[in-house]
């Protein structure tokens, strides 16, 4: 008895101690009664940071999604780009290299035309003749030819809007240049059937697709007669209000302009000569005359033997009356062939240039500017939310460059009493602003448009509600309050008008689209 009291004893001190162990951790590991209560919707409790988790990765992959959408898109514009500067330089050299190889074989001609008339072959000298006057065409349609072979070749698609252009104008050619006034034709041929011809050449080239358009053509409007509404820059100044440009370029327009009736009357198109090409034009003309009144007898047996075409006297020459004889010959068009001012705008060390330009070089005429597009299709998303396709643009210009070689010095190719002679050696590009007729524009479909279809409207009723962006801002330009608010800021502001200046020093201050 005494055993069992004393085991049950033992039993319950053994419980009683594991109890006081246990007691204090139950406490500590149980949770409080908030938790262990069911909610009430009978739902089992979910951890709210595990749906913050999911979002955070969400936003994650989409921002990573765009950045890797943006750098596909910024290799596609730049690689792009690319393209499209190699494809506009590639087109403006070949034109100019066909440009140089044309007034090369005019030159050649002239010389075969000397002897022609010593061996005294009519026929001889008639065909020359005709063909230089079809040379002043097809050279420049070869060229122009050639400039589509190589803007495709890099990869330059043909635009249709550009071709919609150069086609109509064909069908402008064909149908307006042979029209008759008073029993003759209001545009001379230079040779029999030469407009349709023509118009069949640039047909032919518009029918296999533009990729670089003509861009200094002269069959619009002249931008260089000064005229405010032929200057792009005009407009440009208008819609981002830059009343610098008013003040820099056209000081007295905004004080003395009331409305559109004040304008003065647009200019003629710029067509000095119908006997040289619209398109890349070469800038020669024939001129009739005796060769005596630009060289004597010896002058012109040394220019055929320097051209290697053959042995021929002075005193052959005279005796064949060859010098004395009234001619056609071709000759330089000096309203083209000028010194090259453009190069230099604000003096011999000013920009574009780092130093004089060389004699032999300093001259303008015969360069090509074309214009090349390219569509890039972006995959980041617009504001639409669909995919956008941007335009990449690219102008270039070349020309031919040569030397007339004498025995102390070179000279320009037109120095020899404006005669065409062989002389172009090599093509080079060229800054777009020292090119001649650059400011044509004549591949930008919108600025064509505006200039062969809105402006005689708007000189006569004022702006038309055509959707053209120059149209939109000639609009501004007629609200008085809009150009009072230029008055006012070059009232206060004027003497911040300054021309930039550019690289170092007082060196004159940039080309707009300087290659």
């Amino acid at each position: 008895m005494n055993g069992e009291a004393r085991g049950q004893r033992t039993e319950d001190r053994r419980q009683r101690t594991v109890s006081s162990v246990l007691r204090p951790l139950s406490s500590v590991l149980r949770p409080p009664s908030s938790v262990l209560r069911p909610p009430a919707s009978g739902l089992r409790p979910r951890s709210s940071r595990s749906g913050q988790a999911v979002v955070f990765l969400l936003l994650a992959f989409t921002a990573l999604v765009f950045v890797l959408l943006f750098n596909v898109d910024l290799h596609r514009i730049i690689q792009r780009k690319d393209q499209t500067q190699n494809a506009g330089d590639a087109a403006a050299l070949a034109a100019a290299r066909w440009q140089g190889a044309t007034l090369n074989l005019v030159g050649e001609l002239n010389l075969l035309h000397v002897l022609a008339l010593a061996s005294q072959t009519p026929a001889a000298v008639d065909a020359i003749t005709n063909m230089q006057a079809r040379l002043c065409f097809t050279g420049p349609m070869t060229a122009l030819f050639a400039a589509q072979i190589a803007a495709k070749n890099n990869h330059i698609y043909a635009d249709p809007d550009m071709t919609a252009l150069l086609t109509e104008h064909a069908a402008t050619i064909r149908s307006l240049y042979s029209a008759q006034f008073n029993g003759e034709m209001y545009y001379p041929e230079p040779w029999p059937g030469a407009w349709t011809e023509y118009a069949d050449m640039v047909g032919l080239i518009a029918a296999g697709g533009i990729a670089a358009g003509p861009d200094n053509t002269q069959f619009y409007l002249d931008p260089s007669s000064g005229h405010p509404l032929l200057e792009k820059a005009f407009y440009e100044a208008v819609e981002s209000s830059n009343w610098c440009w008013f003040y820099l370029h056209a000081r007295g327009l905004l004080e003395s302009y009331g409305s559109f009736h004040d304008w003065p009357p647009l200019p003629a198109p710029n067509v000095n000569d119908y006997a040289d090409s619209e398109i890349f034009g070469l800038g020669l003309h024939p001129y009739s005359s005796p060769l005596s009144f630009r060289f004597s007898a010896a002058d012109v047996e040394t220019l055929i033997r320097n051209a290697g075409l053959g042995p021929v006297s002075a005193a052959t020459l005279g005796a064949t009356n060859v010098m004395e004889s009234v001619e056609t010959w071709y000759v330089f068009n000096r309203q083209d062939w000028t010194t090259w001012d453009r190069i230099k705008p604000d003096g011999e060390n000013a920009f574009p240039i780092t130093g004089p330009v060389r004699p032999e070089y300093d001259y303008s005429g015969a360069d090509a500017v074309v214009r090349v597009y390219a569509s890039v299709d972006r995959m980041t998303p617009g504001i639409g939310g669909d995919s956008r396709s941007d335009k990449v643009v690219w102008t270039a210009a070349a020309k031919p460059f040569g030397y007339l070689e004498t025995d102390t010095e070179k000279e320009r190719p037109d120095s020899a009493a404006d005669f065409v002679l062989p002389a172009f050696r090599a093509v080079r590009l060229i800054p777009i602003d020292a090119a001649s007729g650059s400011e044509n524009s004549s591949s930008d479909v919108d600025w064509v448009r505006h200039v062969k279809s809105h402006l005689l409207p708007y000189i006569d009723v004022g702006p038309q509600n055509t959707g053209c962006r120059y149209c939109r801002a000639l609009a501004a330009w007629e609200i008085p309050a809009f150009r009072q608010e230029g008055i006012d800021w070059l009232e206060l502001y004027c003497d911040s008008c300054n021309v930039p200046s550019g690289g170092g020093g007082n060196r004159g201050g940039g080309s707009r689209r300087g290659h």
